[in-house]
């Protein structure tokens, strides 16, 4: 089986970017196997592209290398570094768009790739994506190894930002949460995985949100056809993550809710 290339980026598809990251990568490797897992990612929005990243690792096969940009510091001094982890690769920039991936369980190895950056006369500064990233990919893909290609780093020197993982109270009685992503549903996904947090939500006999914007009552559901209508149900979502919803609408609506938005989930009795 072909090694698959997987782009993640915030490009858009109006734009020849895309189209030259894979260019760049099939002059080296004219038989890649290269998959896009989004490109629409919010601009400069490493929350969300943290999350598609994290999200869609587990549905691809152990060999893949995952190309994830999102790299509003371009051209500065983050470094570009690879993370293996669960027999995979990713090549990111060191900026905080794989706290996720480093948060979830599992060992993994972490390489710098910067000296790269100054490889050529002809890389773009503003375009590391095509120049850098591309071409590390297609070597990859071609069986170099990590080791060859830059020095292995500890992987606690990586980047982490507030969002990678929830903040729970001191009597974990109330947990601060940030909405990773909005989906066209207008579920809104936060960055609390769904174990254990779920079973110590759906314990507490009363449950509150509260946001800048917004209070209310929460109560938790296995299905969005259990939630009243109107009401704004906690659900184990299908992609690792709690999720606030409701039945037949949106609670990023109800909420005012966007990506990056900070929300409390509150217990409202003494129940444990």
């Amino acid at each position: 089986m072909k090694t698959p290339v997987a782009l993640l980026s915030d490009f858009g598809t109006g734009d020849p970017y895309v189209a030259q990251m894979k260019g760049a990568i099939l002059r080296i490797n004219p038989d890649a196997l290269i998959v896009d897992v989004t490109h629409g990612i919010e601009p400069f929005n490493l929350a969300q592209g943290g999350f598609h990243l994290n999200a869609t690792r587990p549905h691809f096969p152990q060999g893949t290398i995952f190309v994830a940009v999102v790299d509003p510091g371009v051209g500065g001094t983050r470094r570009i570094v690879l993370l293996e982890k669960d027999g995979q690769r990713i090549l990111a920039p060191d900026n905080g768009l794989l706290g996720l991936v480093l948060a979830a369980p599992g060992e993994a190895r972490a390489f710098d790739m910067s000296a790269h950056i100054r490889a050529r006369a002809d890389i773009s500064h503003t375009f590391h994506g095509r120049d850098v990233f591309a071409p590390l990919a297609a070597r990859l893909a071609l069986g170099e190894a990590p080791e060859s290609l830059g020095p292995q780093i500890p992987v606690d020197a990586l980047q982490r930002l507030d969002w990678a993982a929830p903040q729970p109270a001191a009597d974990r009685r109330a947990v601060s949460a940030v909405v990773l992503h909005v989906d066209r549903f207008g579920n809104c996904i936060l960055n609390i995985p769904d174990a254990p947090w779920f079973d110590t939500f759906c314990a507490w006999s009363g449950l509150a949100l509260s946001s800048r914007r917004h209070s209310a009552s929460v109560v938790c559901a296995q299905i969005y056809s259990n939630i009243p209508l109107g009401a704004l149900g906690l659900m184990r979502g299908s992609q690792g993550y709690l999720e606030l919803s409701m039945n037949q609408a949106s609670a990023a609506r109800l909420l005012s809710a966007t990506c990056g938005t900070r929300i409390t989930l509150s217990a409202t009795d003494d129940a444990s």
